[in-house]
């Protein structure tokens, strides 16, 4: 009996042949594109400026705004929490901490709101106005 890797007679000679001779990477790169096309939703990719999908773009920016509201009530509530150790005030301090925590992570996401706003309102006059230059 022998003893080794691979076990004798699982590997067949074709996939030998193949180590040894790879198919060239202009084969893959043809592969590669057939298959993205056959892909779900191939070719309907919105992209934006920059060449990201606007999808993510707008997952990021959701994101973003969902943990800029939890990071400014989590620190509002830490900095009642231990100020109300500190002085002894249970719980009070907690309670106002955490409410203005709320409300900046709040304002944070109407900044946001409105900034993101602002972006797509100038990016659809920047398509508009490159539509109307091309005559269409």
């Amino acid at each position: 009996m022998r003893w080794g890797w691979p076990p004798p007679g699982r590997v067949s000679d074709d996939v030998t042949q193949n180590d040894q001779n790879p198919p060239p990477l202009s084969d893959f790169d043809r592969r590669l594109k057939e298959a993205k096309a056959k892909l779900p939703g191939a070719g309907r990719e919105a992209k934006g400026d920059d060449g990201r999908d606007v999808d993510r773009a707008g997952m990021a920016a959701g994101f973003r705004i969902a943990i800029e509201l939890l990071a400014a009530i989590v620190v509002g509530g830490a900095i009642g929490w231990g100020l109300d150790r500190w002085l002894g005030t249970q719980p009070w301090l907690l309670i106002l901490f955490f409410i203005l925590g709320a409300a900046a992570g709040l304002m944070n996401v109407y900044r946001t709101g409105v900034e993101l706003d602002r972006a797509a309102k100038a990016k659809r006059a920047a398509e508009q106005a490159e539509r109307n230059r091309g005559g269409r």
